[in-house]
């Protein structure tokens, strides 16, 4: 059920209004029922597996919760983790282990995963009560707005919204809506076009110049950033019409001036559960800088793994961990010498940090992208061989022919980059949404109309899958 169809919209307006017109105690079940069908209308016969997740770590935690000792507290802990994961790598490494996959990945499968594991650990820690009721429960792991990838939020912030009793709210339903139409825009306008410049050259790199592999580089962390950006932006303002807060999951990531700082703005809240569940625990208490600096690298590792069983993965892993581990002991280290930054270079400075923290996170994202180790390596070697017979202008813009890119679209891509930055810095200072809310009617429905024609003019001729749906 593609979000840009025709099928979705009916559904989810029929959810709205039998949410709002159900009585409270039936709000659950009506909402469990909108997800479990949003699921089946993927793969229907996976429902047994999900279904499987909820009753292991509904039980668990209760298991949890009522024993007496630490042994058997951690030992349902361990259950829970192994079916969890084990479950979770049978698909995902299954090709690398058996040479062919056990099928297409279920839906949503790493992301449900992480919040599931992420309620029972919650348990174990004594952070959290188990929950008595099994379809709230049900409810928290497949909540369809966040069902496919996420925010993957925590159950002390979800849960008990589930209890909650909403009325429906015009202006928040508005706001919602702006927030869903912004997502639909960045996936099927801003994020398509900038795969057009991207997929070419990743599906056959010696049939490109250098310029053009370059220009796949650069634009990719853009289509991957307004892709699932657009997806959670679907999801926060879907999940907010209903009446539920879920957490923000990108906050301008690409204006960072650290790699530090870039990991607290991209994809937050699957930072965030690393940070909790797999840096923490292995730095434990007062740890020597040396196991820090390991505990960030085996973090960022699994960060990667768990896309799946290639080298690609790994290397791009190894790569944001490398980062991170540099960055500290290079800030270590100059924080140790009186070297004052004069206040005139303050500003360029920060603005080179920026480039370099971008250049960086392109380089590894490249490995993220291409569909092997041969292929980026391809790719890279392209940027770095093929400029010949490159030497004026008119030349320049013509090497990217092959990807079909005239000057009239490179100057579109250019503007589209500058769009993303635009909308970023203006949120940095209050609600985008509440300010166009706030200007004259006129003013509001030609910016809604323009927009709604940009949608419907430059979005997709087919339904694509967000990129993300593949984890």
């Amino acid at each position: 059920m593609s979000f840009f169809s025709p099928t979705f919209a009916a559904f989810f307006l029929l959810t709205i209004v039998l949410y709002f017109l159900s009585p409270h105690r039936l709000r659950v079940p009506v909402l469990l029922t909108a997800s479990v069908i949003f699921y089946m209308s993927f793969i229907p016969e996976y429902i047994v597996f999900i279904l499987g997740l909820i009753i292991t770590d509904f039980f668990a935690a209760h298991l949890i919760e009522r024993s007496s000792t630490p042994a058997s507290r951690r030992a349902w802990l361990l259950l829970s983790l192994a079916m969890n994961f084990g479950f979770m790598a049978s698909f995902k490494y299954a090709p690398a282990i058996l040479g062919k996959p056990l099928g297409e990945i279920p839906l949503g499968l790493s992301f449900h995963t992480f919040q599931s594991t992420a309620y029972v650990i919650e348990v174990y820690r004594r952070r959290q009560a188990a929950e008595q009721s099994f379809l709230v429960f049900a409810l928290y792991v497949m909540f369809f707005p966040q069902l496919a990838a996420g925010p993957i939020e925590r159950p002390q912030v979800l849960l008990h919204q589930f209890r909650e009793y909403h009325k429906f709210d015009y202006a928040r339903f508005v706001s919602g809506l702006q927030q869903v139409a912004w997502g639909l825009f960045q996936k099927y306008v801003l994020a398509n076009h900038f795969a057009a410049a991207v997929n070419p050259v990743y599906t056959d790199p010696s049939s490109h110049s250098g310029p053009a592999a370059l220009l796949a580089a650069l634009a990719f962390p853009f289509q991957i950033l307004c892709d699932f950006a657009g997806y959670s932006d679907i999801a926060i303002g879907s999940a907010s019409i209903l009446g539920f807060r879920l957490s923000r999951n990108f906050n301008r990531p690409f204006q960072a001036d650290s790699m530090a700082e870039y990991w607290k703005r991209w994809h937050i809240s699957l930072s965030s559960w690393m940070r909790d569940y797999i840096f923490f625990p292995l730095c434990g208490h007062r740890p020597a800088m040396s196991r820090v600096c390991g505990a960030i690298i085996a973090t960022f590792v699994l960060n990667g793994l768990w896309h799946g069983a290639r080298w690609n993965y790994l290397i791009s892993g190894l790569l944001h961990g490398s980062y991170r581990v540099v960055e500290l002991l290079a800030g270590r280290a100059l924080s140790r010498q009186d070297w004052p930054l004069p206040p005139f270079l303050e500003a360029p400075v920060r603005v080179a940090r920026t480039i370099l923290v971008f250049l960086l996170m392109a380089f590894a994202f490249m490995f993220f992208r291409g569909d092997s180790l041969t292929n980026t390596l391809h790719v890279i070697s392209r940027i770095g061989t093929a400029w010949d017979g490159i030497s004026s202008f008119a030349a320049f813009t013509h090497s990217f022919q092959s990807v079909e890119i005239g000057p009239a679209r490179l100057l579109l891509l250019l503007s589209l980059v500058l769009l993303v930055h635009a909308v970023n810095f203006a949120q940095a200072y209050g609600s985008l949404r509440a300010r166009i809310a706030a200007q004259p009617f006129w003013f509001r429905w030609s910016f809604y109309y323009a927009a709604a024609i940009a949608l419907l003019g430059f979005g997709p001729r087919a339904a694509q899958p967000f990129i993300y749906f593949q984890f």
